[in-house]
């Protein structure tokens, strides 16, 4: 079995010469490190990075803990979070939850464990107590959620604002039977979402009591299952909280024989790159996810490496009205 030792000795040097030039850490001349290198490659050595962690503390990983792979938006983030990271020499590790406590503790435990160094929480039903016992011993970032009961950095866009941006464009296309669609109700970007969209709504002299609102799962099957309700309710102007919910009840309103944006305007979420491509294309409320999984590994990167980040600020982006064909 190849082992360090094995290396050492093939390059002619010492053990601790090796560990150098594989954690690249200390003095080694261009020389020793091409003659370990050689030996390395001849050897296919791989080192034991658990066995690492656990001498050095550091995993050089990140742990981005999500509630489902399946958010398109979500994976966007974790697009940007790997960018920033493994320019900084870090990888990420993904952990998905499903809302679930028991997976929420496993996530800590990989923290406790070394596994990762710290974590990003794109969890918008994360546990507080989870949370809370994370935050006091490491390295935490909020990515598009935020708690109120610790200060704990955070990315997000300005979900409230989002909302009203969306109720202000379906206004302004002359809609006055509306609907809005949400999902969990302990999501806080839904329920920001929807404030914001009521208030818009208001302003224009459409009451609260008289929109229909109600929650669908978060996905194309989600949206496409509210199609028949909102024909049933003569809904003229619909706003969905994310894209994928939007891009489902189009394709399923476009079966039934409704005409869009004609009969029912659609707003979506997101906007992600599928939104060209749907018929209508659908108009959405951007985020700049790459630029908000930037910001996020950024943060905490700092963080675990011990930067000064007492004067750390949140991070709000705008979101933006992308106009397309579907109001």
């Amino acid at each position: 079995m190849t082992n360090i030792q094995k290396v050492a000795e093939l390059a002619n040097v010492s053990v601790a010469t090796v560990s150098r030039v594989i954690n690249n850490s200390g003095k080694v001349t261009e020389k020793t490190r091409k003659r370990v290198e050689e030996a390395i490659a001849e050897l296919n050595y791989v080192p034991n990075m658990l066995a690492r962690n656990f001498r050095t503390s550091k995993s050089k990983t990140i742990l981005v803990i999500l509630t489902n792979i399946s958010n398109l938006f979500y994976m966007e983030i974790v697009h940007g979070i790997s960018e920033y990271a493994n320019g900084k020499g870090y990888d990420i590790l993904l952990s998905e939850t499903n809302g679930e406590l028991e997976k929420q503790i496993d996530c800590l435990q990989k923290v406790k464990n070394r596994l990762a160094d710290g974590a990003v929480f794109l969890e918008s039903t994360i546990k507080d107590e989870v949370l809370f016992a994370l935050e006091r011993e490491y390295p935490v970032i909020q990515c598009c959620t935020y708690n109120d009961a610790i200060s704990l950095p955070y990315v997000i866009a300005d979900n409230r604002r989002g909302g009203y941006i969306a109720g202000t464009e379906l206004v302004r296309a002359g809609r006055k039977k509306l609907a809005f669609i949400g999902t969990n109700d302990k999501s806080r970007y839904n329920k920001e979402r929807r404030t914001g969209f009521l208030e818009a709504a208001e302003k224009a002299g459409i009451m609260p009591e008289d929109i229909y609102v109600t929650n669908a799962e978060l996905s194309f099957a989600g949206g496409s299952s509210m199609a028949e309700s909102l024909i049933e309710r003569q809904i003229d102007g619909c706003f969905f909280v994310s894209d994928m919910q939007a891009i489902g009840a189009i394709n399923r309103l476009n079966e039934l024989g409704a005409s869009l944006p004609g009969d029912i305007s659609v707003i979506g979420y997101d906007n992600l790159e599928i939104c060209d491509f749907t018929v209508p294309s659908l108009t959405s409320i951007g985020q700049p996810a790459r630029r908000m999984g930037h910001e996020t590994a950024s943060m905490l990167i700092k963080k675990i490496e011990g930067e000064d980040t007492s004067d750390m600020r949140n991070i709000v982006f705008e979101p933006e009205l992308v106009r397309r064909d579907s109001v």
